[in-house]
């Protein structure tokens, strides 16, 4: 099957799965074959690290992450990020573990108790996080506080940098929710970057708008599945994509919920990658070129 690539502006026909020479694979994977929502970042190095950003929820790690851990013959993860402490983005860590794949350590942002709770039954659930935590040091892992700064080495020039982490108490703009939690991180090789987001919501996606200058990316992991209550327009206009990335089931991307952020990256012509249409969507990164490959060829999202 062939699948169109946009690189820059240029439509480049490739098989999905086919064998190309690149010093950096990124696949955001799809999690979201379902109604369920999730995040899954798979970041391969050539002759450097494998590291992963969010895990997905239990069933989708199951069914889908696992399967294509295997696939692509992954033995051992050397760095796990969480980006924030809800289900659907670190659940899927055990099947991992229970396949048979190792993991080195993993950053957290461990939330406050009384911040937690409050979102109990439907989110955050600090009880559940410490008996997490407990199971995975079981399986060796290592679990370390993330915090703002921290750069971490992937080999081949790559890196990996916080760039900032709230605790969702003591912030410059007071209490928020779990989601603005999330650890706002810059993947960088050869000039190239990639901003994850996590499920970064208004209230700090509004501040980092008005006061970061270093979240500008080639590539944009769109917040929050693309819903409604994600980083403000301001914060997408900050970060100033070529393209974004979208983690979220087909019927939620062409939702109400979604709309505001649909139509800005029409308005501005920026192409968007959905796992609920696209599948599988893997970025390869070389010296002098990027390409962005989806599974599947869709031209219209949504029927717009």
């Amino acid at each position: 099957m062939l699948i169109i690539v946009f690189c820059f502006g240029v439509f480049i026909y490739l098989k999905w799965g086919a064998a190309l020479s690149a010093d950096l694979v990124y696949t955001m994977v799809n999690v979201n074959a379902t109604r369920q929502q999730g995040d899954a970042h798979l970041i391969e190095v050539g002759n450097g690290k494998t590291v992963l950003i969010d895990a997905g929820s239990l069933g989708p790690a199951k069914e889908k992450l696992v399967p294509f851990l295997k696939k692509k013959k992954v033995k051992k993860i050397d760095i796990v990020f969480i980006s924030h402490p809800h289900k659907d983005h670190y659940e899927g860590l055990l099947p991992i573990l229970d396949a048979g794949i190792l993991i080195n350590e993993i950053y957290v942002n461990t939330p406050d108790k009384a911040l937690c709770d409050r979102e109990i039954p439907w989110g955050c659930n600090y009880q559940h996080i410490l008996e997490y935590h407990q199971k995975l040091k079981k399986h060796g892992v290592k679990i370390k506080l993330a915090k703002p700064g921290l750069v971490f080495d992937l080999g081949n020039e790559a890196t990996i940098k916080i760039l900032y982490v709230f605790d969702g108490i003591h912030t410059p703009v007071g209490k928020t929710d779990i989601n603005d939690l999330s650890l706002i991180m810059m993947l960088e090789q050869f000039g190239h970057k990639v901003l994850f987001t996590g499920d970064l919501n208004r209230p700090i996606g509004r501040y980092l708008a008005e006061n970061a200058h270093d979240i500008r990316a080639e590539i944009l992991k769109i917040p929050h599945h693309g819903t409604e209550g994600a980083a403000p327009n301001s914060f997408f206009q900050a970060v100033d994509p070529e393209y974004a990335l979208v983690p979220a089931p087909s019927h939620l991307w062409c939702s109400k919920r979604s709309l505001r952020i649909r139509e800005w990256f029409k308005k501005n012509q920026i192409p968007v990658f959905v796992n609920g249409f696209h599948g599988n969507v893997k970025v390869e990164i070389q010296k002098k070129k990027m390409r962005i490959i989806p599974e599947n060829e869709v031209m219209n999202l949504c029927q717009e």
